[in-house]
Parts: structure tokens; C-alpha cells; sequence
């Protein structure tokens, strides 16, 4: 079945074919369900990452609580959803780290995922900041927070001037946020409780050129 979810315009209803327009809008229609539009994209990564942090509560490894979701609820979400691993994962990350409670609808899951890894207090007045930011006209772009937490304060226009030191230099966050997907998929299959002292120590030789390159820098 193709079941339907009504928007408020009557004339509009959405279904996982897509939308369905039936009759003539009008400009201010048009652009008034820009907003539920929006709540629907940007509500479903706290959904389905509240799905998932409930069935760890619930089920866990072994069929207790665990601290990450389990193998089988990833299985599930992939197959219902049809989203791939490392976004379940970090639709996950997100809604176990941010609070309920703590998060703003002003802001997007992209500025939530950005301060998902400071401590609650922290995060609380880093949202009304971008809170007080918007109210006063500065709206604060997921760019921008990301400057201003490296600084620890509101990032200005000049600290978003790329440095002259990155001119002709390779992009490298690509590759370091591809590592650490990688890293968040093995720590999710369990590697680090099943993997013998044989296979640690292979996996650490592995990584010595990573070492090798911090060092010299």
C-alpha cells in the first residue's frame, strides 16, 4: 500500500513516490510549504536515530543493554529505511549524544551533529548562542560553528578568510573524515572485543604511517 501523509495544504499529500500537487498553487502556497518541507527532512535523522537508540536500550548484544546499537537493529533500519551503514550510525551518534530536551528547533541536525561531542552544559550555550546569533540577525552557518567551536567563540567574517597557508595545498578532511567513518563501522562490528592479540597487533602496523605523518608535522 501507498500510504499518503496529508500536509496542511490540502491541495498537497506526499507519499514515498514523492509529492502529489493536485490543483493550482499559488505563490504564497507554494512557499509556505517550504516550512513543512523542511520539518520533514530535517526531523527524520532525530527519528530514525531515536529509533535506534531506543532498540539498543531495549535489546542491546545479547539481548541486554549495551552502550552502542546492536548488529541486527542496523540490519533492520538498512532494510526498512534504506539508508546505508555510516549514516544510521551517525543518526545514532547524534541522538544518543544530543538530548532531547537540549535540542533546538531553530537549528538543523547538522549543527546538533557538530555539537554532539561537548559535554551538555557546553552544548546548551553553544544552541543559544546560535539562538541569539539568528535573533540578532547572524544566522549561524554549520561553517561557520565549526570555526567558532575550533576558536571557542563566535567565529567573525575575517576568521572564515581561508588562511594563506592552505593556498595549493590538498584538501585533506575528506580523507581524515573517511578514517574515522571507517573507524566508527569497525568499533560498530565489534572488532575491538572480538579481535586477537594477532590481529591488534597486525591492524597497529598498519596504522604506523598515520603516526609517522603526525609526527613530522
Amino acid at each position: 500500500m501507498n500510504s499518503r501523509l496529508t500536509l496542511p495544504n490540502q491541495k498537497v499529500s506526499v507519499s514515498r513516490l514523492g509529492m502529489c500537487i493536485n490543483g493550482n498553487l499559488s505563490i504564497e502556497e507554494w512557499q509556505e510549504l517550504a516550512t513543512s518541507i523542511g520539518e520533514l527532512a530535517t526531523s527524520i535523522a532525530f527519528i530514525v536515530g531515536d529509533w535506534l537508540v531506543y532498540g539498543q536500550g531495549l535489546f542491546g548484544k545479547d539481548g541486554y543493554p549495551d552502550k552502542k546499537v546492536d548488529h541486527p537493529s542496523y540490519q533492520l533500519a538498512l532494510k526498512a529505511t534504506g539508508l546505508d551503514l555510516s549514516t544510521l550510525q551517525n543518526y545514532a551518534y547524534v541522538s544518543r549524544s544530543v538530548p532531547y530536551s537540549l535540542r533546538s528547533e531553530r537549528l538543523s541536525w547538522e549543527h546538533h551533529r557538530l555539537l554532539a561531542k561537548l559535554p551538555d552544559a557546553d552544548m546548551q550555550g553553544w544552541i543559544k548562542t546560535c539562538e541569539a546569533e539568528e535573533d540578532a540577525g547572524r544566522r549561524i552557518s554549520t561553517r561557520r560553528l565549526r570555526k567558532s567551536l575550533s576558536l571557542g567563540r563566535v567565529a567573525t567574517a575575517a576568521d572564515l578568510q581561508p588562511d594563506d597557508s592552505d593556498n595549493g595545498q590538498e584538501n585533506h578532511i575528506p580523507l581524515v573524515n573517511r578514517f574515522c567513518g571507517w573507524w566508527r563501522r569497525l568499533q560498530t562490528s565489534r572488532f575491538l572485543a572480538t579481535a586477537t592479540r594477532e590481529q591488534r597487533a597486525a591492524m597497529k602496523r598498519d596504522l604506523e604511517p598515520i603516526i609517522n605523518i603526525y609526527n613530522q608535522l
